[in-house]
């Protein structure tokens, strides 16, 4: 039996043509991650980002306004990307709304402390 091998040539040609199937085939308008992005930054405005990280969540959504420009050019794996950046860009913008809050609950709870240690202290030097 003869072995039958492929010649290089035809290997070579055989790239451009798979390169340029793979290139055919469509990303689908990713929906489902602009409405999750768009409810992350939701999620930072319900939690006082604009007070507390206004950078962040202007970045947010800046990043989800390209998005949506990328999807209306059908350009969906740079709005997939960009998009990312933007759920990204409001968690951080919620992480740090979040931890401003905690921050002034806890200087709150130390100065009603400090007050009770200062009646308490008061009243035992009567």
């Amino acid at each position: 039996m003869k072995k039958r091998f492929v010649k290089p040539r035809s290997r070579l040609l055989a790239w451009p043509l798979l390169a340029a199937l793979a290139g055919c085939q469509t990303t689908p308008p990713p929906t489902a991650d602009f409405s999750d992005a768009a409810g992350r930054i939701e999620q930072a405005v319900a939690a006082d980002a604009q007070t507390h990280a206004p950078v962040e969540l202007q970045f947010a959504r800046d990043k989800l306004a390209r998005a949506q420009a990328l999807m209306l050019e059908k350009d969906f794996a740079v709005a997939m990307r960009v998009m990312a950046e933007a759920r990204a860009d409001a968690d951080l913008a919620l992480v740090r709304a979040r931890a401003a809050r905690l921050r002034a609950e806890v200087a709150q709870s130390m100065r009603a402390n400090e007050e009770l240690r200062s009646e308490l202290l008061g009243r035992s030097g009567q």
